[in-house]
């Protein structure tokens, strides 16, 4: 079974049953990435995100995914299968891993008191 690693700024690691570790972050070059490759306005996006279908899911993490390697200037090759897989690996569909990945993406990092920056749900 995978394990998630929610972390600040969006950004989150999946490290899979066999060990391997995968990246990601959820913000705004992913959403435009979303976009472009749905052929979404920002608008139609939110919609779609409000309510997904799974397919707009998987596709959402592997941008997110994408936008870790190419901030990195690491390679990009996943697919949607291992992005299912991935999934699966996180309980399934409705596993509370896997929703708590994906409420991640609407998450906000907010300041805190002592300045210390936190996520908070929005």
């Amino acid at each position: 079974m995978a394990s998630i690693s929610l972390l600040p700024r969006k950004e989150f690691e999946i490290t899979l049953g066999d060990g391997e570790k995968v990246k990601g972050q959820f913000g705004t070059w992913a959403l435009k990435r979303f976009c472009d490759k749905q052929k979404y306005s920002i608008k139609q996006a939110g919609e779609k995100l409000g309510d997904p279908s799974m397919s707009d899911v998987v596709e959402y993490i592997l941008c997110a995914v994408e936008h870790s390697a190419r901030k990195t200037g690491g390679p990009f090759s996943y697919t949607d299968v291992q992005a299912c897989d991935w999934i699966d690996q996180l309980g399934g569909w409705q596993g509370q891993t896997f929703i708590e990945l994906f409420n991640h993406s609407a998450q906000e990092d907010v300041v805190a008191d002592d300045g210390e920056k936190k996520t908070e749900p929005s």
